[in-house]
């Protein structure tokens, strides 16, 4: 294998905010504590440890260990568990949906990269330990979004009645034909046979869809000291008593998140919100599922069918808080009272919502975590990296979009110039000057000016359309060769990271994959790493 690493065109991002914290602007800064750097690691660092009780980590700890009782846990992620107990140990953590399989390639981006910036961390800040987590959304109810897993040609999908509950609750029953088909849709390759294994390993009858992620993104990135948390936990909710009450009581996570929403709204205007904040911003767990609360005049009410006082609400948080649920916006918080945090690693639109969020965690007393935008990547099997050579155009123009691309590769193979700007312009300024004369002339004359011009210029932009049309034609092999190699890498409209499930790509390779990944992700915001599978 062999990567590189691309500058990112910033051009192509379609978010402000998002393009402003690449490039560390002042906009962005004012929603983030600081940028990622060693010297705001540090400090970040030295704020948690004192922050973060040593009761904190017993009950943390107690709980990783009993979860990983039921899973094949390696010394590595051992060694990082027990670590955790030190007031010196923090995390770098990021946070995916369970989806099956892993779901799509960017998962196995994030962890990786979790995993490369602690190795970073620890080899150049001294006096702290750095451990890579994976929070697992297994409270999440939104069944449809984890349940399919996506190849080139093959769709797999996990039809079933989820019920609204918490995924990581649902039991693998009845899951024999979706590991079945899933195991069809992998390319005969050398390591077919370890995958499959592994699935084996992890999906077990009977199992809930929280220990199969587990032991499935376990058993790929265990020897790189990954730990995994289930956060669905009775003592981690009595951990989060007071933040529950609050959000009832004074609605603070809606205040707070919305103040710091028009905040930035009024520093970048293009900003649409990632999430916008419910009246109560937690879940309640009942026999039908996951179920909203909605504040109605005094009453509290669940799934239009249940309804409480405030009094009875709180005493239902204190008694059972484990059938209270964070949702999106409120999960940050509840993530960093659980973890000894320093960073967190997110795709662009996590990003946003978390930049909301400054605020709710500033009038809660808890550290804001450094944010660090996750690595984009794309992997080039031997057949696209053929093609590639063979069109003779550079990898990073296969990032925009398709219509640029072509137009970049059709102007490199015609022997003329297929642009009419010139003439366009040079129309532009005659008839710029023949408004002058009608001005002083007869200004009625303006009307008919403007409706030729406009009529003109149609005119040179439906001959330029013509034109690329024919010298399409001239070259439609290598037209249809570029057009190959964009939908491989944008498969369905989409980056391929974001579509593309990893199993092919490990059939081929196995764990040196993985291992290779965490190797080579980069930390900078503004690369995209391409992964060529050809030695």
């Amino acid at each position: 294998m062999r990567s590189q690493n691309i500058h990112r065109d910033l051009s192509l991002i379609g978010d402000d905010l998002i393009k402003k914290f690449i490039l560390k602007e002042n906009k962005a800064s004012k929603y983030v504590n600081s940028f990622f750097s060693e010297e705001s690691i540090l400090n970040h660092s030295k704020n948690k440890t004192s922050q973060f009780k040593d009761n904190q980590r017993k009950i943390l700890t107690e709980e990783l260990i009993k979860q990983y009782s039921k899973v094949e846990v390696s010394d590595e992620t051992l060694k990082n568990i027990k670590s955790l107990l030190k007031t010196s140990t923090l995390t770098v953590t990021t946070g995916h949906q369970l989806n099956i399989f892993s779901g799509p390639l960017m998962v196995i981006y994030k962890i990786a990269q979790v995993i490369s910036i602690t190795n970073y961390l620890n080899s150049k800040i001294k006096n702290f330990n750095y451990v890579p987590v994976f929070w697992i959304a297994s409270e999440d109810h939104d069944f449809e979004e984890i349940s399919e897993v996506n190849f080139h040609k093959n769709k797999i999908n996990w039809n079933f009645d989820s019920k609204n509950s918490p995924v990581g609750d649902i039991k693998l029953n009845d899951f024999k034909q979706v590991k079945s088909a899933y195991k069809d849709s992998i390319i005969d390759f050398e390591y077919k046979d370890k995958l499959e294994s592994l699935i084996d390993y992890a999906y077990k009858e009977g199992d809930t869809l929280a220990t199969a992620n587990i032991k499935f993104i376990n058993s790929l990135f265990a020897r790189h000291g990954l730990v995994i948390i289930d956060s669905n936990k009775k003592v981690f909710k009595k951990s989060f008593l007071d933040n529950f009450k609050n959000e009832v009581l004074d609605s603070r996570c809606y205040v707070d998140s919305n103040s710091q929403t028009s905040k930035i709204k009024s520093d970048i205007k293009s900003f649409k919100p990632q999430v916008n904040p419910s009246e109560i911003n937690f879940f309640k767990i009942t026999k039908n599922g996951r179920k909203r609360i909605r504040k109605i005049g005094k009453q509290f009410i669940v799934d239009d069918e249940d309804q409480y006082t405030l009094d009875e609400l709180i005493n239902q948080i204190e008694s059972n808080p484990e059938l209270f649920s964070p949702n999106v916006l409120m999960r940050p918080l509840y993530q960093e009272i659980i973890l000894p945090n320093v960073c967190y690693v997110g795709g662009p639109n996590e990003l946003k919502y978390w930049m909301q969020l400054k605020l709710y965690f500033k009038n809660s007393s808890v550290q804001f975590p450094i944010l660090k935008l996750r690595a984009s990547a794309f992997i080039l099997d031997k057949k696209i990296s053929l093609k590639i050579k063979k069109a003779n155009v550079e990898m990073k123009y296969f990032f925009g979009k398709l219509d640029e691309l072509l137009n970049f590769k059709i102007q490199s193979l015609s022997k003329f110039k297929l642009s009419f700007d010139s003439l366009r312009n040079t129309l532009i300024n005659q008839f710029d000057n023949l408004r002058e004369i009608s001005i002083k002339t007869n200004e009625s004359f303006t009307g008919a000016l403007n409706a030729q011009e406009k009529k003109q210029i149609k005119g040179l932009d439906d001959l330029e359309k013509k034109l690329r049309k024919a010298e399409n034609k001239n070259h439609e092999i290598e037209i249809n060769n570029i057009k190959n190699i964009f939908e491989s890498l944008h498969p369905n409209n989409m980056d391929q990271e974001r579509y593309l499930n990893f199993g092919n790509f490990y059939s081929f390779k196995g764990q040196e994959l993985i291992d290779y990944i965490v190797d080579k992700v980069s930390i900078s915001d503004d690369k995209i790493l391409v992964i060529n599978l050809e030695d």
